[in-house]
């Protein structure tokens, strides 16, 4: 079995991807912002994605264009077995976001295994943070220049530099007894928990009140707008970026006399360590900020928990979240004032384990039940035999 990323594209040596794009070029006059995204003529519903399943796991990722000219997000599958070092028997998954072009998305998918596997593995999330912050010192490399140009999908503008370019990153590595979450940005990662949605991540919006003051402490500031379509405010760093922690995004990170984590738009991620509760943690959702400006948290999860077929059957898990997107997918641009009009990316990782144990238990008590009444009509008939005799 191939590890899965998202462009379609497969394979070990190289973690080659399956992959998607966000144009964002933002305009500001007035105060207010315009998101110059070149919307289509209509939305692409064309879904890239794969699934599979092992070592009681499922796992599925569904990306869609949607109304984007461009698909700049990204996803990474990859299970037990396929990273290296000391993470053989982790399983890593991953959303990644892209704007300004989807090339920097498409790097730290196609490095981030390989960077991981070079760290120890005595500490999780000291592991993922270095991983992150590794990755985009790489991109400040001249040697980059080729391979970001490479990751340019077809008929698209070549990108070499990661100054205007860069992406949101969610991950989540899976292990025996826990799961470790590391983010920048606004992807994120959302857990059903006996059908209750459980938020595993925060959005880094630069309205934060430490994301601000960072941002302010750096020289910066955070403007405040309306949105394209009028349906809300929004914040940007500067005026520009309406992320406040990314990978890539240089012009940000310019000032040689801050550390990473002082940066106006900062790489280092925030990290978090979850207890795996195998009898009731069901599945884990980490999705582009295309799906949750449609959906809240405990929406996603009962769509995907009510539509999802019993563990071992052969229905795919893919068409579920292929249904997810269509359904945050806006009609029309004016719909939902400009909500349901990015591309959106969802990976869904199903817990068996947790599932399969409710599963054997209801087959059990329906079998129990079944001897019970086969008990009851034996000695009914027992005590009908000897009272008639």
């Amino acid at each position: 079995m191939e590890p899965v990323f998202s462009t379609g594209w497969t394979g070990v040596d190289t973690a080659e991807e399956h992959i998607q794009v966000s144009d964002e070029f933002v305009e500001f006059s007035n105060g207010v912002y315009s998101d110059s995204l070149e919307l289509a003529s209509g939305p692409d519903k064309k879904k890239v994605g794969d699934e599979a399943r092992s070592r009681g796991m499922a796992w599925a990722c569904c990306g869609m264009r949607g109304w984007r000219q461009n698909m700049e997000d990204a996803s990474l599958m990859l299970p037990k077995g396929y990273l290296s070092g000391d993470w053989r028997d982790s399983a890593l998954f991953g959303v990644f976001d892209g704007h300004g072009g989807e090339q920097v998305a498409r790097f730290v998918v196609r490095r981030l295994p390989q960077v991981l596997a070079d760290i120890p593995g005595r500490d999780a999330e000291t592991a993922l943070r270095e991983a992150y912050l590794r990755l985009d010192d790489m991109l400040r490399q001249p040697a980059v220049a080729a391979e970001l140009r490479d990751m340019t999908l077809p008929g698209n503008e070549p990108q070499e530099s990661a100054e205007t370019c860069g992406t949101t990153a969610v991950c989540c590595l899976i292990q025996d007894n826990e799961m470790i979450l590391s983010h920048v940005g606004d992807s994120r990662a959302v857990l059903c928990r006996q059908g209750q949605a459980v938020a595993l991540t925060v959005d880094h919006k630069p309205e934060l009140p430490e994301e601000t003051d960072r941002i302010e402490a750096a020289g910066g500031f955070v403007q405040e707008g309306a949105t394209a379509m009028g349906s809300g405010k929004e914040y940007r760093v500067n005026g520009g970026l309406n992320l406040s922690r990314a990978l890539g995004d240089l012009r940000y990170k310019s000032d040689p006399k801050l550390k990473p984590s002082a940066q106006l738009v900062s790489a280092v991620p925030d990290t978090k360590r979850v207890p795996w509760q195998h009898d009731v943690d069901e599945f884990v959702l980490l999705a582009s900020d295309g799906v949750w400006e449609c959906v809240t948290n405990q929406q996603a999860v009962n769509f995907v928990r009510t539509r999802l077929p019993p563990p071992g059957s052969r229905k795919g898990l893919q068409p579920v979240l292929a249904e997810l997107l269509d359904m945050c997918c806006a009609t029309t641009p004016a719909q939902r004032g400009g909500l349901g009009c990015d591309n959106l990316t969802v990976v869904l990782v199903r817990f068996e384990v947790c599932l399969g144990s409710k599963s054997r238990a209801r087959v059990f008590s329906r079998r129990c039940c079944r001897a019970g009444v086969r008990v009851f009509v034996h000695l009914t008939v027992l005590v009908w035999a000897r009272a008639k005799a």
